[in-house]
């Protein structure tokens, strides 16, 4: 019995060699078959869906016919190759790389060498990225890399480069060690992280915020008190976080938090409470009515969502479906019609009057295309809500029911119909200063200085449909296009439905960005 049992094993160790010698070959095949294709390929499109048949057929040679195509001349092309070598995982795959990094002196090959292993979650790779950002010589993209592939991987290290790097000169390497300490919770670093919540830079301040909000040290508790003191978005952050440190609700209230807090200083003993004493509380809570100081009027406010950034960007979508009449006729009923696109013009026109005097503004219409009332930001003075108003009221939605009724009389071009689409990506990406019909300079790594110099941080984004038109249409393409811009930008972005649709894409845009979700209804 005991022979016969051997004699299956071996030949089942036997079958699983073979069919792995036939899986390696089939692999080792592919890629021989892309490189042959791929030389002759010359349109873009061509070439990024070649580079796409290298995923699942990981090996080494793979890995290496990719690496090469990251200084590729075109954007997509790059980032076809970083996506399919981010689906690889095995570390044999990119030992080569992780074995040349810590000598490596292309600044260029060693970021995206570290971007890759972080995305990749090669934890074997942790030393050798180490090593390679703790050199006097790395970039500020090397070290920005760093930080960012120990977050992915999900491990700080052990040579403290974390600690370092919330000390850095460059405000994207600070900012990225902030959200590496707060996704692992680095406690040993909470002092650090802690002094930055009175950085220069506000991208800085609010991932500082995050950090403490999870780490919860006491000392962090007099700073966020101070910093709510000051005008725009981070007093929200900082009350959020002050709850979740203390347990305490005080809303924007600085100066009932600063009584409080120093009460409870001045008991012997008293201490923060435990992560499950917190979260207790937090079960109770109404959410967002006092963190946000919400009132029963809702002033300052854009469809029940307070507008309490003093940097920020309406964006209204003015496609032909916004014409349509919602069906909750007693919800709606103190609005002119019942038309979507009345109600949303009504709500934003209530906000514009209410903005206060320090805050800067903008709005972004869209539909097919977009297009802005302003080139920048503008102070909410009384000339610039005046004309804010105008270009509201003059906002109509394009290829509506009425150009519906014109093509169907034989009168297409009069239309517009194609005007009316939805090209979500489009008007989500004009908040970063990018236009996805422009094909963007390479940039393989994550690294852009230009992201801390736009003062915006927050949009509160309109609309009634899911993407019809642009260069991606798959929600869960366009929230991977938003998270890849916003981990530097750090933009709140707010998200409003209205009209009878599927809404998880506007709720899981809002989650995904620090940003609150409304359904206004049907």
């Amino acid at each position: 019995m005991m022979l016969r049992l051997l004699s299956l094993f071996a030949c089942a160790a036997l079958a699983t060699g073979i069919c792995a010698q036939d899986d390696l070959a089939a692999r080792l095949d592919a890629v021989k078959e892309f490189t042959t294709y791929f030389r002759k390929a010359k349109e873009e499109a061509l070439q990024v869906e070649a580079v796409m048949t290298l995923k699942g057929n990981e090996c080494v040679p793979a890995c290496e016919a990719l690496v090469k195509l990251l200084k590729h001349k075109k954007a997509a092309v790059q980032e076809s190759a970083l996506a399919v070598l981010a689906s690889y995982t095995e570390q044999d795959t990119f030992q080569a790389l992780i074995d040349a990094l810590p000598e490596e002196r292309d600044s260029f090959k060693v970021a995206v060498s570290i971007k890759l292993l972080g995305r990749s979650k090669i934890e074997g790779a942790v030393t050798a990225i180490e090593t390679a950002a703790a050199n006097t010589k790395a970039t500020a993209n090397i070290r920005y890399e760093a930080a960012r592939a120990l977050m992915t991987i999900g491990k700080p290290g052990k040579q403290g480069l974390l600690g370092t790097f919330i000390e850095d000169k460059e405000p994207l390497v600070r900012l990225a060690a902030c959200d590496a300490i707060a996704k692992m919770k680095v406690a040993a670093f909470a002092n650090g992280v802690t002094k930055l919540i009175t950085d220069p830079q506000w991208q800085v301040q609010t991932a500082a915020i995050e950090a403490v909000a999870q780490l919860r040290p006491q000392v962090a508790v007099q700073p966020l008190i101070d910093l709510m003191r000051k005008s725009g978005r981070l007093r929200v952050e900082c009350a959020d976080a002050l709850f979740r440190v203390t347990g305490l609700d005080f809303g924007l209230d600085a100066d009932r938090w600063q009584k409080q807090w120093d009460t409870l200083m001045s008991i012997e003993g008293w201490r923060i409470p435990t992560d499950a004493e917190l979260a207790q509380k937090a079960a109770s809570r109404k959410k967002y009515d006092a963190l946000y100081g919400r009132t029963a009027d809702k002033k300052n406010a854009f469809a029940g969502i307070p507008t309490t950034s003093t940097n920020v960007l309406f964006v209204i979508d003015v496609s032909g479906s916004m014409d349509d009449l919602v069906v909750e006729v007693d919800k709606f009923r103190d609005y002119k019609d019942r038309k979507r696109f009345t109600i949303v013009q009504t709500e934003l026109l209530n906000t514009i009057e209410s903005l206060t005097a320090d805050t800067n503004f903008n709005i972004l219409s869209f539909a097919t295309d977009i297009k802005p009332w302003k080139p920048r930001l503008v102070p909410a003075n009384v000339v610039s809500r005046s004309s804010a108003k105008s270009f509201v009221r003059r906002l109509r939605p394009i290829g509506g029911n009425e150009a519906q009724e014109l093509a169907a009389s034989g009168l297409g071009g009069s239309a517009n119909l194609e005007g009316g689409k939805t090209n979500t990506l489009k008007a989500l990406l004009y908040g970063f200063g990018v236009n996805p019909d422009k094909p963007p300079k390479p940039a393989v790594t994550g690294f852009d200085k230009k992201a801390l110099k736009r003062p915006l941080d927050t949009i509160y984004f309109l609309s009634d449909g899911r993407p019809s038109t642009g260069k991606l249409l798959e929600p869960e393409e366009i929230l991977a296009e938003i998270r890849k811009h916003n981990e530097m930008y750090k933009v709140v972005i707010h998200t409003i439905a209205i009209g009878d649709f599927q809404k998880a894409f506007l709720r899981q845009l809002a989650e995904a960005n620090g940003g609150v979700f409304v359904d206004l209804g049907r």
